[in-house]
């Protein structure tokens, strides 16, 4: 249906008095400070900092129109300095108190916001700002130290129902109309416009522009949400909710919350954040807080990210929330992540030393001669000798910890396999001579106490609980030296000094 109005509806409806204001009640409260200016009618230099919608324009046209101030609203994007500094003049020239309204102050840069300090230190001017982005990453320190921060919320779903009924009463009065939402209708376009009363007002009007007029009633159908709800999503993927639903979704993947992660990631996707971001959100957690624990994670993340580039959207959205579920269901363990910090501390303690002579590159004339490569061992030879890879005051230093079960077997198995692979030959040969010669002490020993012409290897190795193997082997030898003699495979004589 065809709906003509003067203005937005939301302007239609913007309060010029405290009563008739919806939403802030944490501000506007008894014994709160805003409360306490608004009713002493005497304002303040301050910054309303806030989402989209909260009221931070209506409230401070109420203060002035309350407290007798001529105000002046003045918006950073498209305002110059010069128009300012016009204001500024004008007011200093005046009998009258005026107010600078000035929307969106964090778009001006530091040289811009130096300009105001001046009027804003003497009194000249009361300066009320408002932004969405955080006054601490946005106004500079010196101004920021000169002014009060109010910050603001969204409205919660009864606040909005509240200006949605506001906004029915009206326009059914404009219009002659009758309007009949379903039932949870506007409780719906309050949770769509996610705490954003301007919001709630547009997408009032658009729901309305869609609906059809029987016998003059218009009925308000939930069906009417579908096309809407991407448009009235509270993400802003340029604002600061595009950092705040980041910080949300890697939080809730470190926190192995499926159901967070996976909400989060929905958001971000219907709000029309950059797939790619997002994927470059998952690749990081998967290094950070995954690590070793699961290093199949970063393989998948990194998939993800591929099928974005390769396949598009929005069939990559599935790759994404298959990666999200992989990271969100995988072990935990930071030790990548502490174990680089770690070596970074040290090394910024002075804990910075020279290459070692034996790990220097060599590959150059004249290297050899200047010891570079000296003692250095190729470790891919088996038996070769282990060295050490770090410098000589931080030898026995160890700065990889590991957490996980699977660090821990991994971990495990690495030494077992370099204790093996490292092993002296020598040393190794040795203490199998060793061995040898004491079991072929104690078999010979045995044959002695057991001087019987039926014996077997069985016999012998179960006495002495020793493999068959090496009782043979032992008992060949004994023959090739002629101490016993082995007839039939099985039956063993003891022989003299001489042979016999």
């Amino acid at each position: 249906m065809k709906i003509k109005l003067d203005k937005p509806l939301a302007q239609l409806l913007r309060p010029d008095n405290i009563d008739n204001f919806i939403g802030q009640k944490k501000l506007l409260s008894p014994g709160k400070a805003l409360y306490s200016i608004i009713n002493s009618r005497n304002p303040v230099s301050c910054i309303f900092w806030g989402p989209p919608g909260s009221g931070k324009t209506t409230l401070a046209r109420i203060i002035c129109q309350t407290s007798s101030y001529k105000i002046s609203e003045f918006s950073a994007v498209k305002a110059r300095l010069a128009d300012i500094r016009k204001f500024i003049k004008t007011a200093k020239a005046s009998l009258d108190n005026y107010a600078l309204f000035l929307d969106e102050i964090h778009r001006f840069d530091k040289r811009q916001q130096d300009a105001l300090l001046p009027s804003v230190e003497s009194g000249d001017i009361v300066l009320i700002g408002a932004t969405t982005e955080p006054p601490g990453l946005s106004i500079n320190s010196a101004l920021r130290s000169r002014l009060r921060i109010f910050e603001f919320e969204p409205l919660s779903i009864s606040e909005c129902i509240i200006g949605l009924k506001k906004g029915l009463a009206y326009l059914e009065k404009e219009l002659s109309l009758k309007i009949e939402p379903e039932d949870d209708t506007l409780k719906q376009i309050a949770r769509l416009a996610g705490g954003d009363l301007r919001n709630c007002f547009n997408l009032l009007e658009d729901i309305l522009r869609l609906a059809k007029e029987e016998k003059g009633t218009v009925r308000l159908k939930k069906e009417l949400f579908d096309e809407l709800a991407q448009k009235f999503t509270d993400y802003d993927k340029n604002g600061n909710s595009h950092y705040d639903h980041a910080s949300a979704f890697q939080k809730s993947l470190r926190g192995s919350d499926i159901n967070g992660s996976l909400y989060w990631l929905g958001k971000m996707l219907v709000g029309g954040e950059d797939p790619l971001f997002i994927a470059r959100r998952l690749i990081i957690t998967a290094s950070e807080d995954v690590g070793m624990a699961d290093p199949q994670a970063l393989l998948i993340c990194e998939a993800a990210l591929r099928s974005i580039r390769h396949i598009g959207m929005p069939e990559a959205e599935i790759p994404l929330a298959q990666a999200t579920i992989h990271v969100a269901t995988a072990p935990k363990s930071n030790s990548t992540v502490a174990s680089l910090g770690q070596v970074k501390k040290i090394i910024k303690e002075g804990y910075s030393f020279k290459v070692p002579l034996h790990l220097k590159d060599s590959h150059f004339i004249g290297a050899r001669a200047s010891g570079r490569g000296k003692d250095y061992v190729y470790p891919h030879q088996a038996g070769s000798r282990r060295i050490s890879y770090l410098p000589e005051k931080l030898e026995n230093s160890s700065f990889y910890s590991p957490k996980s079960p699977l660090e821990k077997t991994r971990l495990e198995s690495l030494q077992n396999f370099l204790q093996h692979w490292h092993a002296d030959p020598q040393k190794q040969n040795f203490d199998e001579n060793k061995q040898f010669l004491a079991e072929k002490k104690q078999i010979l020993q045995w044959l002695e106490q057991n001087n019987s012409t039926n014996v077997t290897t069985v016999d012998i190795a179960q006495d002495l609980d020793l493999d068959r193997k090496t009782v043979f082997k032992v008992l060949k030898l004994l023959e090739q030296e002629k101490k016993i003699s082995i007839q039939h495979k099985a039956e063993i004589k003891l022989l003299d000094d001489k042979g016999e």
